[in-house]
């Protein structure tokens, strides 16, 4: 089953009922399958067939929606980037994957058989002539390049065909269970996996997808009352807003679940979001873009397993292995490794033999190699401790940075925390923190819950943590608001002068 059946069963059997709610307007099932079928008859008329790929830097909005399912449709490859991209690295997307079309602007889209400007792009598709064309497209075709983020090197095109997109968006949706009278609120980016799927979910459901766009904060409360959200996929940042927005606001609501995956909110923060918005439950999620998702707390269990991040999906199989390979025991720590449904089919355009986090099983089917640190309990629940790159050694003692970042986030007042890596195993830990408390207090309060090793060797303040495209913590500018002259309102550990190195200023 191709994934643009998703999406023609809604249109059939939710004709009338509103599917997305977005900047450019409201549209039903019918109303956006009209522009699908519209977008199909503009991407033929390009060249577009089978299997090419079209590169897609546009916005949150119902043109997004209509040129996805449309691609889809056509049995092309959909390659979503974000709008706030340079031209640089789309550039690099659409040469990367060999784009038959990019709809972005020229410079970015040099490298395509043809590009089409985002707002022309738009225009075109409006005035073309519906088209009911369905390609052949097989369970095995791919459906989706996802490009990487590229912290470690340049992006690099997930893989991901129709049979496991759908593995994912029908296991998702048996954990958390999206209803047909849901109004589902996406912040996110579409262009970022967790934000794609969300329209996915709601086609999948014939629910109703609301897209905010960045910038319109304080009217997030608004949108929520005025059409009826009962989901909200979190990020820590829209947590944090949503959480201060209706502490002084308290506008009645009828949101039943909040998810989150990726970077957690402050266990404080869930705590008052909760209370805030009553009725409300909040399911953790895991994941990666190899994966889609791995694993979701069910609900029930978060008060008694606030840092798990649940079982494996149906489908999925999930064990954590230590540096010889070998499956680890009950809490003890190592990489999570997952096989299964979900499991992507590996990077566009790698070799195989250069492809170190996916690896071949005895049964042909790929396992991926995560890079991220964690540990299993006795019931099977699973616990993210850090990824690969957040793991440090310090005296003597291996961690992972998000554990001290858990630590300081349980702490009421700080909304969140940062910890830097330190420059090498001597060098001095520090940890940014969003709070209402002075470093001292924080010092005191974390070292009630962390170790000697683990208690960071400077606090410093900073009034918000700056944040990436897709809302997650940009540790980068973290670091440099960080390495600014040694300001008086940070604080230095008294052992601190012990492990901090000639190039590390002394804090006041």
């Amino acid at each position: 089953m191709p994934v643009s059946d998703l999406f023609a069963r809604a249109r059939a059997e939710r004709a009338g009922h509103p599917a997305v709610v977005a900047p450019d307007g409201s549209l039903s099932y019918r109303e956006l399958g009209t522009r699908v079928d519209r977008a199909v008859g503009w991407l033929r008329a390009h060249g577009v067939t089978g299997g090419a790929r079209v590169v897609y830097a546009g916005g949150n909005d119902g043109a997004f929606l209509a040129l996805f399912h449309a691609t889809l449709r056509v049995g092309a490859v959909f390659v979503p980037v974000h709008p706030e991209l340079t031209d640089a690295q789309v550039d690099h997307i659409v040469g990367d994957c060999g784009a038959a079309l990019a709809v972005c602007t020229p410079t970015a889209g040099r490298r395509a058989r043809r590009t089409v400007e985002v707002d022309r792009a738009r225009g075109e598709i409006q005035d073309s002539p519906p088209d009911c064309f369905a390609g052949a497209v097989s369970d095995d075709d791919v459906a989706l390049l996802v490009y990487t983020s590229g912290t470690t090197g340049r992006p690099k095109g997930v893989v991901c065909p129709h049979r496991q997109v759908l593995a994912a968006v029908r296991a998702v949706d048996a954990c958390l269970g999206y209803r047909a009278d849901d109004v589902v609120l996406c912040r996110l980016p579409l262009s970022f996996d967790y934000g794609l799927y969300q329209a996915l979910l709601c086609a999948q459901a014939g629910s109703t997808l609301v897209l905010v766009e960045r910038g319109g904060d304080r009217a997030l409360l608004s949108a929520i009352e005025r059409h009826g959200v009962t989901i909200v996929p979190l990020v820590p940042s829209l947590a944090q807003m949503l959480t201060l927005l209706q502490r002084r606001l308290r506008r009645p609501t009828g949101v039943r679940l909040f998810t989150n995956t990726g970077a957690r909110p402050g266990r404080a923060v869930v705590s008052e979001l909760l209370e805030l918005f009553p009725g409300s439950v909040f399911a953790s999620m895991y994941g990666m873009t190899e994966c889609q998702r791995i694993s979701v707390l069910d609900p029930v269990l978060y008060a008694a397993h606030p840092d798990s991040v649940g079982r494996p999906i149906p489908g999925d199989h999930v064990r954590v292995t230590g540096a010889d390979g070998c499956a680890l025991g009950p809490g003890e720590v190592g990489e999570i490794v997952v096989w299964g449904s979900t499991v992507m089919d590996g990077y566009w355009g790698v070799p195989p033999e250069d492809q170190n986090r996916y690896v071949r099983r005895p049964d042909g089917s790929l396992e991926l190699h995560t890079g991220d640190r964690g540990y299993l309990d006795a019931a099977g629940l699973l616990y993210f401790v850090g990824r690969d790159d957040d793991m440090i050694k310090r005296r003597g003692v291996r961690m992972g940075l998000t554990e001290i970042e858990d630590a300081a986030e349980r702490i009421p007042g700080v909304t969140a925390a940062v910890a830097l890596r330190p420059e090498h195993e001597d060098g001095a830990l520090r940890l940014a923190v969003q709070t209402s408390h002075s470093p001292e207090e924080v010092r005191r309060r974390l070292a009630r819950l962390l170790d000697r090793a683990r208690l960071p060797d400077r606090i410093i303040p900073i009034p918000s943590v700056p944040l990436t495209a897709n809302g997650k913590p940009d540790r980068e500018a973290v670091r440099r608001l960080c390495a600014a002259p040694a300001r008086d309102h940070d604080t230095t550990a008294p052992s601190s002068a012990q492990t901090r190195t000639p190039h590390e200023p002394a804090a006041v």
